[in-house]
């Protein structure tokens, strides 16, 4: 009987003595992340009385844990996605030192150089505010480029950091299956090795939205949400990795996975990546890079249109005007997708088409190249890279010979095919109003060649008997009648219009060339537009007969007129080159009307003034979209925090070391140990009570 209640006593105070060590041990580990709490499990002996065994047990509840991971993921996606954007939205939302803030203050200084267009000083200050906004123009290109470079930088370091996660919890693994959980002298070790695997899987969902499968030999399967697997049950791995084609400057995500001794790469779909890597991969596709390509489309729109209208004046010296803004620099090179082109030594360049920068949108291009092999298509391509509309809603170029620059595409670019060959399905990625806004410069350097008067002027012949009036309806180009060498216009250029007289409501007008020939005539109830609306002349003779249909003009006018009044048959109106126009304003009051036209483009497959809008609706909607993200991602983000404050706090609950709980249980198994120790001291007893009586 005393050694029955010898080993009971034995075996209940191991078992006790194990207890204390537990409690002691989550004492020890309140503060230690990642640890889970432990509570010893006591089973009743199969045979006789006493205890059997000890078991130590991880307070683990697997779908609170598995709930923990999902809601610190998208935590961090929320967290990083915001503290990226707001500070774009930072800078932008700034007044002081802003483009908008810089083109307003150019036009407002156009308004006032308007009322005295020859004097030198409004010029000089007119050039200096066009500087001004080309310099804010680079400067914030140059700030989103640096934004660029950071994210690329932190993109690579979280990219690792993950990958070492994942080579960690792939030895982990390894290490955990080697341990048989049932050997009391392993266990503590194995709690351990469990513990520190689960604190790297919370670890490693704060970088991407993981998905964990157990085994029985104690392994786990990791794999992404997207369903590329991280981690295997053999113990091999995949690495998360970066992949920049056809752009090195812009990685896409992918995993790497070995087939057939080869390495390939896995695309990752980031929209479902979650965690800090997805959080920064959906900053740069939605914040970052649109607000890059509008900022580019703004600045080429602004400048592009600034120097054409300067190109439709005359400057102080009589000649014709020049560019205001120098775009040579914003020349650049469409990216091959190198894994997939067949052709060789491929070199597309890409430029703007001057005068048609309305025609630009604030997107991605893909060059293509069709079945045929002498044909190309421009696509626009969204932040997924995917085509925008159909392909019936761009047409299709030739392709030239190197040197040749194709354009009349509808999209504001012309290409040069400079090098190579190219097959079809070949594909080529154009970034081309990215980072546009870096390479603007003021191209004169004069205020003397900032074109403010109109390059022709209209005046009534001073014999005419009647009341008609000239007027000077604008100027459309100067590439058709205009001598820039001699500052004159050409024989053929349109320089009269002579009243011919009036049938019924209907009146009658011809035009005359510098050589004194009849070129045109005009019929119409009212006189306005008169070479925009002009017919050609088919020879000599009586006036023609309107009734049939005419033949149109052949040859597209650089300026229009109109008449008003009540003109005599016979009078005559003339066009003149306006030498020594110094006093007018009326390309700088084109100039001005610039602020409010409609010249930017919204959507690549829509057409029409509604698709169009102006500078200051351009930066409005590029501020608040960004403003609207990270408003947006604010509140995700308090939502997000919330969540994972819930699960982890549930979660604590259940596997957290509660100190007022341990102390309960260190005074009860104080108490047991010392109670199983007694049952020791009475087998003790008696076991010397029977020696005694037997001797």
């Amino acid at each position: 009987m005393s050694f029955d209640l010898l080993n009971l006593g034995r075996n209940a105070t191991l078992a006790h003595q194990r207890s204390l060590q537990i409690t002691g041990n989550n004492i020890a580990n309140v503060n230690t992340a990642g640890y889970i709490r432990e509570r010893p499990v006591y089973n009743e002996s199969s045979i006789g009385y006493g205890l059997d065994r000890l078991e130590v047990e991880r307070m683990v509840d697997q779908f609170t844990q598995r709930q923990v991971r999902v809601d610190t993921s998208r935590a961090a996606f929320t967290d990083t996605y915001l503290d990226q954007a707001t500070r774009i939205d930072t800078v932008l939302g700034r007044d002081e030192g802003s483009v908008a803030t810089a083109i307003e203050k150019f036009f407002d200084l156009m308004q006032d150089t308007n009322n005295d267009p020859g004097s030198l000083t409004y010029r000089e200050l007119l050039l200096t505010e066009g500087e001004g906004v080309a310099a804010r123009m680079r400067e914030m290109g140059e700030f989103l480029e640096n934004q660029y470079d950071q994210f690329n930088d932190r993109l690579d370091l979280e990219v690792d950091r993950a990958n070492n996660l994942i080579e960690s919890i792939s030895e982990l693994n390894k290490e955990i299956s080697s341990y048989t959980s049932t050997k009391k002298e392993k266990q503590g070790a194995l709690n351990t090795l469990l513990n520190d695997r689960d604190e790297k899987l919370r670890e490693l969902s704060e970088y991407a939205d993981i998905r964990v499968t157990d085994f029985s030999n104690g392994r786990q399967n990791i794999t992404l949400a997207t369903g590329q697997s991280l981690v295997m049950e053999d113990g091999t791995f995949n690495l998360i990795a970066l992949k920049g084609d056809p752009n090195p400057l812009r990685p896409e995500l992918t995993t790497q996975t070995r087939s057939d001794g080869k390495l390939v790469d896995v695309p990752v779909d980031v929209t479902r990546m979650g965690g800090t890597i997805g959080g920064m991969v959906a900053y740069r596709d939605e914040v970052l890079e649109p607000t890059q390509f509008k900022l580019g489309q703004m600045a080429m729109g602004f400048a592009d249109a600034l120097n054409e209208q300067n190109r439709l004046g005359m400057d102080l010296d009589n000649e014709l005007g020049g560019v205001f803004f120098d775009l040579s620099n914003t020349e650049t090179t469409a990216l091959p997708h190198t894994d997939t082109n067949t052709g060789t030594n491929q070199r597309i360049d890409v430029r703007l088409e001057a005068g048609k920068a309305a025609e630009l949108t604030a997107h991605r291009y893909e060059v293509r190249i069709q079945p045929s092999g002498t044909e190309f298509q421009v696509v626009a391509l969204d932040t997924n890279g995917r085509m925008i509309g159909d392909e019936t809603d761009y047409p299709v170029g030739t392709i030239g010979a190197a040197g040749d620059w194709e354009g009349d595409l509808g999209i504001g670019m012309e290409f040069n095919f400079a090098d190579g060959t190219f097959d079809p399905g070949d594909r080529f990625e154009v970034n081309f109003t990215q980072n546009a806004a870096l390479n603007i410069d003021v191209g004169i350097t004069r205020p003397e060649d900032i074109a403010l008067a109109a390059p022709v002027r209209v005046g009534e012949n001073p014999e005419n008997s009647g009341g008609g009036e000239i007027s000077f309806e604008g100027m459309d180009s100067v590439d058709n009648f205009f001598d820039g060498t001699n500052n004159e216009l050409l024989n053929d250029a349109p320089v009269q219009i002579r009243y011919e007289g009036r049938v019924g409501s209907t009146h009658q007008l011809s035009i005359i060339d510098n050589d004194g020939n009849t070129v045109g005539y005009f019929e119409g109830t009212n006189m306005d537009n008169i070479l925009d609306n002009a017919v050609e002349w088919n020879g000599t003779g009586a006036f023609p007969d309107m009734t049939t249909t005419p033949t149109l003009y052949d040859f597209t006018p650089d300026y229009d007129v109109s008449l008003s009044g009540n003109p005599d048959a016979g009078d005559s109106f003339d066009i003149e080159y306006n030498s020594n126009g110094f006093a007018d304003n009326s390309n700088s009051l084109a100039m001005s009307e610039l602020q409010r036209e409609k010249t930017l483009r919204r959507n690549p497959i829509v057409e029409g003034e509604k698709n169009m809008m102006s500078f200051n609706e351009g930066y409005g909607r590029m501020v608040s979209d960004v403003g609207n993200k990270v408003s947006q991602a604010r509140t995700s983000d308090e939502a997000s925090k919330s969540l994972l404050e819930q699960s982890t706090s549930f979660f604590e609950s259940v596997s957290g070391v509660n100190l007022d709980e341990e102390a309960s249980n260190l005074l009860k198994y104080e108490q047991s140990y010392n109670a199983a120790a007694r049952i020791i001291t009475v087998s003790q007893t008696i076991f010397d009570t029977l020696l005694s009586s037997t001797r």
